[in-house]
């Protein structure tokens, strides 16, 4: 199953709870309208003070490697990314993203 496990920095002007707030009340809405096929997509928020050159980790799952690549199409599509990065201009730095796409295997019997 492939995943897309994505690095995003805020904008330094935006507050960390405004950050956040947006992101969940905007961009996370719109990503999955413009993007249905992914399946699972999860915001970890870094703590304040956390010292890493970014500040929410987002992981995307694909239920298949067909989800994925209808993914990468509507992400060509220059509508799609130009609605994309106007919305992103609002909240982070879209230069400072970073991503990479995974193959997460499965958990380790008995772990949390």
């Amino acid at each position: 199953m492939p995943k897309l496990v994505v690095l995003i920095s805020k904008r330094p002007d935006v507050s960390r709870e405004d950050f956040i707030a947006y992101y969940e009340a905007n961009h996370a809405p719109l990503a999955k309208r413009l993007l249905p096929m992914i399946g699972r997509y999860t915001r970890s928020f870094l703590p304040e003070g956390h010292g890493a050159d970014f500040d929410v980790v987002t992981e995307i799952w694909f239920r298949d490697e067909t989800a994925y690549a209808e993914f990468r199409s509507r992400m060509a599509d220059p509508v799609i990314i130009a609605a994309i990065r106007a919305d992103e201009a609002n909240f982070l730095l879209s230069d400072r993203v970073r991503s990479w796409v995974v193959h997460e295997t499965g958990d380790v019997p008995g772990t949390v």
